[in-house]
């Protein structure tokens, strides 16, 4: 569970699975289903989100099981979550705080009452902004003994992470090199992963490689071993595309050394409404030549551009069987349908009013307006790819860099006021 937690703490990723006509879709209300292989519907599980004037997450929650997250920001910063959840354990108040210096996220603490003592992440930064170091431990009393140290080479388009341990019987070990090769877009296009024993022998290598469509969508990851010095296939995801660049499937399988070629096991299934307010995510795996039900295992289905750590909160779903009947194999997926945030000012009215052009753009955009101090870029996994800050009544930005697709311009001004564009970049 620490590794798990730890990860999730260094790096939320989830996959884009929006909408072209409105990427700032976010559920509202989730129905897990237990469906047997009749077809029979035998067990039902409801979720809610609900969400702050700004569209940033304020709780989630499963009523029939006493759990709910809530989430508090300060600023455009995450700085706490807090779950509570008295079915099935002790009771348990789980919290997370973050805190943050210069924008970049500081110090992450982890609290489990009656469970684990509390958790720590330190995160260092580099001269050049980008993250240098993270050291972990599970004490607050005992001594940092994770530690993930960062290195980039080639403009960034290299990163190096090395994991080592230190612990007092065995001193400071390297258990793990993971090297990230990035294109001239900054798509991730190779991850090669080191593992290595207490003595340094190394145990196994594994090579992941990511392949994208034109407008810069994840298609495939390919998961190859080295077995004599040769990199042998082992696994596949491949997510298939809409001519709306709606995901859906996810499909998962296995190198067949006997047909040699990819054998598709496992595939999430993704129906969408007509007016883009509903998905039905449904769990499939291969039995014999027939696609018969299979359970939710932690997949990515949600993204949310606020709540990018939903996957966190929707593990309740796996890990904690529901009276014991057995796990979830769909969902019913309600979602928001506005086209972009509106942010309100505390009188309610709509705030910072602005203008943008060119649009769509290959270079340069101008914003326009009264009192602007900052834009910030989002694209459409709700990842901020760059800020820019100013004083007076107009900022440009340079989308130069970035690729092709759509992307919102946050905008800011003296008044802490927000306005949001949207904007092509071509």
């Amino acid at each position: 569970m620490k590794k798990v937690l730890l990860s999730l703490a260094i790096c939320l990723l989830a996959m884009n699975v929006g909408f072209a006509q409105n990427e700032f879709a976010q559920p509202t209300h989730a129905v897990g289903k237990r469906i047997n292989a009749n077809g029979e519907v035998t067990m039902t599980l409801e979720s809610n989100f609900t969400y702050y004037e700004d569209g940033k997450p304020h709780t989630f929650e499963i009523p029939d099981y006493n759990l709910s997250t809530t989430y508090s920001f300060n600023d455009d910063h995450l700085n706490n979550e807090s779950t509570w959840h008295d079915q099935g354990h002790p009771i348990l108040h789980e919290q997370i705080v973050y805190t943050y210096e210069d924008d970049k996220i500081k110090t992450t603490q982890h609290y489990w009452s009656n469970v684990n003592p509390s958790q720590l992440w330190v995160y260092t930064y580099g001269d050049d902004g980008r993250l240098s170091r993270v050291d972990y431990k599970d004490d607050l009393e005992s001594d940092f003994h994770t530690h993930i140290i960062y290195e980039y080479e080639n403009d960034g388009k290299t990163k190096i992470e090395n994991h080592w341990t230190s612990w007092p019987m065995e001193g400071m070990l390297l258990r793990q090199k993971n090297v990230y090769q990035y294109d001239d877009e900054y798509n991730l296009h190779t991850r090669k992963i080191e593992k290595f024993s207490i003595e340094g022998s190394l145990l196994n290598s594994t090579l992941d490689t990511y392949t994208y469509t034109a407008s810069g969508k994840l298609e495939t990851q390919i998961t190859q071993f080295l077995a004599d010095s040769v990199w042998v296939n082992n696994h596949i995801m491949h997510y298939v595309y809409d001519p709306y660049e709606k995901v859906l499937e996810q499909q998962d399988g296995s190198w067949s050394t006997e047909t040699q070629d990819w054998d598709i096991n496992h595939k999430v299934v993704f129906g969408y409404s007509d007016d883009g307010t509903n998905i039905i995510v449904s769990f499939y795996k291969k039995s014999g030549e027939e696609w018969v039900w299979d359970v939710f295992n932690n997949q990515t289905i949600l993204f949310g551009s606020a709540l990018k750590n939903q996957q966190r909160t929707l593990r309740f779903y796996k890990e904690e069987v529901y009276n014991g009947n057995g796990n979830i194999n769909q969902f019913e997926i309600t979602l928001t349908n506005t086209p972009e945030p509106v942010y309100m000012d505390t009188e309610g009215k709509e705030s910072l009013a602005c203008t943008l052009y060119p649009n769509p753009a290959t270079g340069f955009v101008t914003i326009t307006g009264t009192n602007l101090k900052q834009a910030q870029i989002i694209n459409t996994l709700g990842q901020c790819v760059a800020t820019v800050k100013g004083e007076g009544e107009q900022l440009s930005v340079d989308l130069s860099t970035l690729p092709a697709g759509v992307y919102f311009v946050n905008v800011t001004d003296g008044e802490g006021r927000k306005c949001v564009k949207k904007v092509v970049k071509e």
